[in-house]
């Protein structure tokens, strides 16, 4: 009995954990759907990025993890020029080139459209006096 109770509890607990992560990192602003295809791979894993100050995070999809899976300063982004993914879609591959290595990052152009507003609105970097 106890076992059968482990086997229906469990199921149901991760589904919660899954479903409020999801919704606490989609319920952000600065939030949006991003497919990332990490270098050198050929697979692509959908996710959310998430803009805040100053980095890019970006989560999979399909985790308990609260944590994101990859976080990068918006100094070390550069992106690339876009492409559409279908000729009829408005889904659009972003290569990118992030702390030296080379990304590709799918999104809708509403996502990118924001993605290239958030860059270009970063603070100028003052030079240090010392």
């Amino acid at each position: 009995m106890l076992v059968v109770l482990a086997l229906v509890v469990l199921p149901v607990v991760v589904l919660a954990i899954f479903l409020t992560r999801l919704r606490s990192i989609a319920g952000r602003v600065g939030s949006f759907e991003c497919a990332l295809q990490r270098p050198g791979g050929m697979a692509w894993t959908s996710g959310l990025a998430l803009f805040t100050d100053n980095s890019l995070r970006w989560y999979r999809l399909v985790s308990v993890s609260p944590r994101p899976a990859a976080h990068w300063a918006r100094e070390s982004i550069e992106l690339g020029q876009a492409v559409r993914r279908f000729e009829n879609g408005k889904v659009l591959e972003v290569p990118c080139t992030i702390a030296g290595q080379r990304y590709k990052l799918a999104m809708h152009e509403a996502s990118h459209s924001a993605l290239v507003a958030w860059m270009e609105s970063a603070a100028p970097t003052q030079p240090t006096l010392l």
